[in-house]
Parts: structure tokens; sequence; C-alpha cells
């Protein structure tokens, strides 16, 4: 039996399908848990009795004992709006706190099973200083400085004539609110004393792109897809801009990388201690391939429906 540890989101559920049926047609069952229905009925409990510890997991009514899984796929578990926007608000980061401790148990009490990926090793490489670090020596990456002092992006702004973009550190932890991909302008610098308060990425725009990537991984396999991002201004910068219910308007096709750029990636994903991952790049005019970042839980399931890869098969795999 698999787990799978998520949410009740749109394309979270659709994504959870397709393997479902994958594993299913290997003679596997797979369950989802969805953290953000904790409050219908979705627990996890951890018990003491008579000196012997057991781990369970209420999941549509029904109550599973963690040792009866053989793998864990572990996605993105957030709490529901109605707990993300509690209020008083200074019970909300205690309410955060309360349920992120009883899922990091599970990444340590049972790390010995089969993970995709280790929470541990996701939560090591969302970090983008860190992956950056890394994939400077792997690929090339754009002049990057990540801060929070004023200063140093004034000088960063002119010494690159005001061609740079920002980016979050992090994701923003803000209820119906993507921030995206933007470009620095005179009067964002003009009010940059603000950047005091969240350290930010700041990067030398990488232009004229040709095109885009998006490179999902799953363990020896590579699926590539070339985005059209610079058919539209919207997208131009950022491809995700334009988003549909559970697609982007963003016209996109499988394609194959270079010899060299796919081994990189193994080298790369194996420092990261990670067996899926989404990485985003660029291809400029010239044909150089610039790395953004990779997200350890990325988004694939647009990639399927609108190509027909087979990611969900190789996951399946990958988890029995």
């Amino acid at each position: 039996m698999i787990l799978t540890i998520g949410n009740s989101g749109l394309w979270e559920v659709k994504m959870f399908n397709l393997v479902k049926q994958e594993l299913e047609k290997r003679n596997k069952t797979a369950v989802l848990f969805k953290q953000d229905k904790c409050l219908d009925s979705e627990y996890l409990n951890f018990e003491v009795i008579n000196g012997q510890p057991k781990y369970t997991l209420n999941i549509d009514e029904k109550l599973y004992n963690i040792n009866d899984f053989s793998a864990i796929w572990y996605l993105k578990p957030h709490l529901p709006r109605k707990l993300l926007e509690f209020k008083p608000e200074e019970y909300r980061h205690f309410i955060h706190k309360q349920f992120y401790e009883m899922r990091q148990a599970i990444w340590s009490l049972f790390y010995d099973k089969k993970w995709i990926d280790n929470p541990w090793a996701i939560y090591k490489a969302e970090n983008k200083i860190y992956q950056l670090n890394i994939a400077s020596k792997y690929f090339t990456v754009p002049d990057t400085l990540i801060t929070s002092d004023p200063v140093k992006v004034k000088d960063f702004y002119n010494r690159n004539d005001g061609k740079i973009i920002v980016k979050t550190l992090a994701l923003a932890p803000m209820i119906d609110k993507v921030i995206y991909t933007n470009r620095v302008t005179e009067e964002l610098i003009e009010n940059i004393d603000s950047l005091k308060m969240s350290p930010s990425i700041f990067q030398v725009e990488v232009y004229p792109k040709a095109y885009e990537l998006r490179i999902v991984v799953v363990d020896s396999q590579i699926f590539a897809v070339k985005i059209d991002s610079q058919e539209d201004e919207q997208t131009a910068l950022d491809w995700r801009r334009k988003p549909k219910i559970d697609d982007y308007e963003v016209k996109i096709k499988q394609t194959d990388l270079p010899d060299h750029i796919s081994d990189q990636i193994y080298r790369f994903m194996n420092i990261l201690g990670l067996r899926f991952g989404c990485i985003d790049m660029a291809v400029t005019s010239s044909g150089k391939y610039i790395f953004f970042e990779i997200n350890p839980n990325g988004q694939w399931y647009f990639i399927q429906a609108n190509t027909g890869a087979q990611i969900a098969k190789s996951i399946a795999k990958m988890l029995v």
C-alpha cells in the first residue's frame, strides 16, 4: 500500500489519481492523506500504549497504521483556509507549528521507508540559496544577489544598467496571492528601503530568451518541455502569469535536452539527494542553457495533460 501526504486541491488530486491508476495496474493500492481536511476527520495520531508506540492516520473515515505502507509520496501538505485565516492572528503561527510538528515526526520516525522524496531532503533543497550554491557548480546561473540590504541592491542595479529582476526568496504564505518574477524599476529602487523587511532574490535578467524549459526528473528519466513564453509580453518574464483552472495559457511541447545538460542534471539531483524534481531553465537566442531553480515538489500534471508525457507511470514505477 502507498501513502500520499498532500491536500485536496484540484491539481494534487488529479496528479494523485493519475499515479493511483498506474499503481493499480501493478496491483498496488494508494490513499491520499489530505492535510487541508484536518477539520473534516483527516487526522494524524501518535500513541504509546503499554510501551508500544503507534502512528496512525484517519483517511476518508478509515484508520491506517503507517507501518502498513511500503512507500510514502510526499507532496505539499498545508492547512485549510479557515486556519490560515484564523483570528486572532497571533494564533496562526502557533496552529501551523502544532500541525507541522505532527508531520515532521513522520519524517524522522519512518526515515527508513521508501520516500518520494525524503522530506528532510526536500526541506533542504527548497532553500534557494542552498540550491543556487550547488547549481552554480553544474550550470550557468545568472549573476545573483540575495539580500535585505538596500545599498547593495542599488549598487547591483547600477552595475547592470537597471536590467535586473526580483523574486521572492521563499513561497509567500499569503492566501490567494502569487508573487511573480518582476523587473526592478526606478520606482522600486526609490522605495528600496522596504527591502529591509524581507530578503529577496535579485538577478540579471536573461534576455533575449528563445524559450523556457520545465524539466521533470523522475529517477533516471527526464521529461522536458519547451515553453513558448516569449510569444506573449505577459508571460515573457514569468510564464505562470496566465494560469487557467488546471493549466497555463502558454504553449508547451516535449523536447530533448543535450546529453551534457542531462548528465549535469543527474549529478545535481544526486547531490541534492532527490529522486524527483522540477527544474526551470531558459535557453537564450545563442543556445545557452540558464538555470533558474528547482522545485523538489513541482507541478507536472499540466505537462502530462498537454503532451501525453508518461510522468505518472514513472512515478508509480518509482514508488513500487
